[in-house]
């Protein structure tokens, strides 16, 4: 799946008084693809990106969406549903420990079933309900796309690929200090009471954790890209990753097919009619 595909995203909570639950009142979003061609814009600028440049830390914020409110999720969704891709994929670091949670609490109707593992929720898989009229007669028509005509989007997690902090995940990804994951605030102090007050102080730490995050993600999908031919919308976790980079290593001299596998798409050899036939044949004789 490419990039334009794909979102890094955040999600900040308080504690609700009575019942201790997690209540989210503010989600920041970021298409990859966007993202990096602002990156690409940004370099050709500056001759040393790395340094504190006022622009250059001004230009990638406005980069990156953000929904304040506890129906913040309800806003990012709706945001989606005007995307023109039938498939999203938004990515968060812990996802299968927090943010996917998140999803799964505020979800009003439950579209498919979560994968959870000891690992936490590796993937929520979600059909829009926000997804615009228009797009859904649109690929009504193309009869490639199967099943409904709602969107569909799938929450996963890049903890799952990389177990360092995000912070720590920047500073070895030797990313622009702009780019950095914002180290000295404490998000505790942010509470049902003084959230909306404190705007100035969180807004920005949530919009530099994501695009930290997105940075992270297209560094490393472009380097495994280029090694195995994978990327993280392919693969839930690192072993799974590594399997595929073995077969596609394996079948190194064969051109590499996207198919779709329930709900989403994953990268396979191509086959001669012949090495399909003899696939089949082999599944009866096992069957």
């Amino acid at each position: 799946m490419s990039d334009d595909a794909l979102f890094a995203w955040y999600c900040e909570t308080y504690s609700e008084k009575d019942t201790r639950r997690a209540i989210p009142y503010a989600c920041t979003v970021i298409n990859l693809e966007k993202l990096r061609k602002k990156l690409e814009t940004i370099k050709d600028i500056f001759l040393n990106p790395t340094d504190n440049v006022p622009e250059f830390y001004d230009k990638l914020m406005n980069v990156v969406e953000i929904f304040v409110g506890t129906d913040c999720i309800d806003q990012m969704l709706k945001y989606l549903g005007q995307y023109d891709r039938k498939r999203l994929i938004l990515i968060s670091h812990n996802g299968s420990g927090f943010d996917n949670w998140i999803m799964l609490k505020n979800t009003k109707k439950l579209t498919h079933c979560p994968l959870k593992t000891p690992r936490g929720i590796l993937s929520f898989p979600l059909s829009n309900p926000y997804t615009d009229e228009d797009l859904q007669k649109k690929w009504k028509r193309q009869k490639e796309i199967k099943g409904n005509y709602l969107q569909h989007i799938n929450f996963t997690c890049s903890y799952q690929h990389e177990k360092s902090s995000l912070a720590a995940w920047g500073n070895s990804s030797n990313l622009p200090a702009n780019l950095r994951k914002i180290a000295d605030v404490d998000i505790a102090k942010f509470t049902q009471d003084n959230w909306e007050e404190l705007r100035h102080e969180w807004e920005p730490y949530a919009k530099r954790d994501t695009l930290c995050l997105g940075a992270c993600l297209i560094k490393y999908n472009q380097v495994m890209k280029e090694v195995v031919n994978q990327n993280m919308s392919n693969n839930l976790t690192a072993p799974s990753l590594s399997l595929k980079g073995w077969y596609y290593l394996y079948h190194y001299d064969k051109e590499m097919v996207e198919e779709e596998s329930y709900e989403t798409t994953r990268m396979v050899a191509k086959h001669t009619d012949k090495e399909n036939i003899e696939k089949f044949i082999r599944t009866l004789i096992l069957l």
